[in-house]
């Protein structure tokens, strides 16, 4: 079938347009096919922005997994019943704020962590993320993601 399509052009909208219309799951993954590829070309679009930006990317091994991630939490944020989570809320007049956050694999026990702190008006002040490669479960991963924190925080005092 993408034989056929690239008789008729070339240039990948095509084919882009049968991915979409197709809708097809990706089982291994979970994932429809459809909002993979559409996350792939975000994600590419964004890391060169990145690059061009002077910002340093990820490895690709890391790329490919955000990008996983990001697909999979697209998907449980469209699934009917899902809750929406109050936004983020400025801390008060002259505090800070630190967010931390992380993602845990179970089928490979790897993950990612990462911490902001914010001031009252919302300004980034600082920002952090690592890949963790060898995790137990969900609540080490927050472990890690609040040492995270923790340590932006004392970078961020120190300097």
């Amino acid at each position: 079938m993408i034989q056929h399509l690239l008789e008729t052009d070339r240039s990948g909208s095509v084919i882009l347009d049968e991915i979409i219309r197709r809708n097809e799951q990706i089982q291994v993954l979970e994932v429809g096919f459809t909002e993979l590829t559409l996350t792939v070309g975000w994600y590419i679009w964004w890391e060169r922005r990145q690059i061009v930006h002077g910002e340093t990317v990820q490895k690709p091994s890391r790329t490919a997994m955000s990008i996983l991630v990001l697909t999979k939490n697209y998907k449980v944020v469209g699934k009917k019943g899902s809750k929406l989570k109050q936004g983020w809320k400025k801390p008060p007049e002259g505090k800070v704020m630190v967010n931390v956050d992380a993602a845990f694999n179970e089928e490979n026990g790897c993950g990612s962590v990462g911490a902001i702190i914010r001031d009252c008006p919302g300004g980034a002040l600082a920002a952090a993320h690592s890949f963790v490669p060898h995790l137990i479960d969900t609540l080490m991963a927050e472990a890690y993601a609040l040492k995270e924190g923790l340590m932006l925080a004392q970078y961020i005092w120190s300097n």
